[in-house]
């Protein structure tokens, strides 16, 4: 009772042992709107990080505590996303 249903495996539908058989159909392997907004997530993901550890230097660099702990905050909260769409993504076999 997961969040994702699991497909029938060929063998039991083979043998007849459940009165139920999937049928699974395969979309075309082309772009598909899921895809692109995932690559768009994940390149405004890693924009957000590079500039968090950007605004993270520069703060450092200035001295300023304030700046140097906001690009550290966001760049921690861009890395936990990234990390969670490539699990995401490792799950769902695209990787």
């Amino acid at each position: 009772m997961g969040a994702y249903p699991t497909p029938q495996l060929e063998g039991a539908a083979a043998s007849g042992d459940s009165p139920v058989v999937a049928n699974v159909q395969h979309t075309p392997s082309g772009p598909t709107p899921n895809r692109a907004v995932a690559v768009v997530a994940r390149i405004m993901g890693w924009l957000f990080f590079v500039g968090g550890l950007v605004g993270a230097g520069l703060g450092i660099a200035g001295l300023h505590v304030e700046i140097t702990v906001a690009g550290l905050i966001l760049a921690c909260t861009a890395g936990l996303i990234l990390l969670k769409l490539r699990t995401d993504r490792e799950a769902l076999g695209n990787g």
